[in-house]
């Protein structure tokens, strides 16, 4: 075997992972990722079909740590502590129930970021419009965290903040 292949391969291997390291995304980007992906899945549009409904209620639950804790400022059924299975039937049901829905995450900060724990500051904008037409808009201030789960990010807290 030639010297060349000998001491090529590895500098081949060696350039290659400086180059996948290179394209990994951060930590940041992938928490700016999940709450794009949390939009777009928790969105709705009037032509959705049965079928895409049934298939965003698996998307929804792995954006979610097993154990979930919301705190909002009314009384509805999603504040409390649940299970993300819980949280996406929950979440299934308003989809069913609702003609469209919007949600927006923007002004995302970040307050603390650690190795498996993150804590960031979000706007949520968030629109529904029911079957019968009746239409609720909100926007809140939140301290969202997040938890690292089998290497992903995911939302585990969700405290709503007075304005």
């Amino acid at each position: 075997m030639s010297k060349r292949i000998v001491f090529g391969i590895p500098i081949i291997f060696v350039v290659l992972g400086v180059f996948g390291w290179l394209a990994w995304p951060s930590e940041e980007e992938q928490i700016e990722a999940l709450f794009e992906e949390l939009s777009e899945v928790a969105s709705k549009t009037e032509d959705a079909s049965t079928l895409s409904d049934a298939m965003v209620v698996k998307d929804f639950k792995e954006l979610f740590s097993p154990q979930v804790v919301i705190s909002i400022r009314s009384k509805a059924r999603i504040a409390g502590e649940h299970t993300n299975q819980r949280l996406a039937q929950l979440y299934g049901r308003l989809r069913v129930a609702s003609r469209r829905m919007e949600l927006l995450c923007e002004e995302l900060q970040k307050i603390s970021l650690g190795d498996d724990l993150a804590v960031y500051s979000v706007k949520f904008y968030a629109g529904w419009t029911g079957k019968g037409g009746n239409v609720v808009r909100e926007n809140a201030h939140s301290r969202v965290e997040l938890s690292k789960v089998d290497g992903d990010w995911k939302v585990s807290q969700i405290d709503y903040l007075k304005k």
